[in-house]
């Protein structure tokens, strides 16, 4: 799952990106509003981290834009002020939620833990299970059978975005979307490499499952033998 994080005090925003990462998100920052903006109108997060005071386009702005524009991606609001007034006005706005400075992170995980329930999206501390696999996105470990191996980041991103559309074809921009985020373009090879990486893991595990490569659209992830996507 990915994270926007729009925070311009760097000794904020690099912690907490640490942070998030740790946690199992995959994290993309901007330290100026117009920046979040652009990067939020991609589409490509589960859920955004913003704070109130930034520069170009402060974050009440940049949440009353997104929301005009029908973006419903879960928002967390944070600032330094803990008036009931801006709380109110960030409400208002749009925002799913709101912590004021200074804060702990657990706290911060736990709220977006809470949006991404509200919302419907699974939190990274919840096992994918699919086929016979069993993936933990926060430890980043995939098992089968009492048998388990441990991914690294790219995997885990690759492996959790196959298995949340397990059955059914995933393109290749929508997984380079899910492991590069939309500011990182992924070359070919480079996708096709950490598919492959993938596939050892899951030989390595002995699963009876395959990512096949869909000619000229991506990938899916199936049971071996099985050539016909699910209804």
């Amino acid at each position: 799952m990915r994270i926007l994080l729009v925070e311009d005090a760097r000794l904020v925003a690099e912690p907490l990106a640490h942070a998030l990462g740790h946690a199992g998100y995959a994290v993309d920052a901007a330290c100026d509003g117009a920046r979040g903006l652009e990067l939020a109108r991609t589409g490509a997060y589960d859920a955004i981290v913003l704070d109130i005071m930034l520069p170009q386009l402060d974050g009440l702005s940049m949440l009353a834009k997104l929301r005009r524009e029908r973006i419903d991606t879960p928002v967390i609001l944070l600032t330094a002020r803990g008036d009931v007034r801006d709380r109110i006005r960030g409400l208002d706005a749009g925002a799913d939620d709101y912590l004021a400075k200074p804060f702990h992170v657990d706290e911060l995980l736990a709220r977006i833990r809470a949006v991404l329930r509200r919302r419907g999206a699974p939190d990274t501390a919840t096992a994918i299970q699919e086929l016979s696999l069993c993936y933990v996105p926060e430890s980043r470990e995939l098992q089968h059978e009492g048998v388990s191996v441990a991914l690294t980041p790219k995997e885990g991103l690759v492996l959790e975005a196959l298995m949340r559309t397990a059955g059914h074809t995933i393109t290749r921009e929508r997984l380079e979307l899910a492991v590069w985020g939309p500011d990182d373009a992924a070359s070919d090879t480079r996708l096709d490499v950490q598919v492959s990486l993938v596939r050892a893991k899951l030989r390595a595990v002995g699963a009876p499952v395959r990512i096949r490569a869909v000619r000229g659209m991506g990938y899916v992830l199936e049971e071996e033998g099985e050539s016909r996507e699910r209804s």
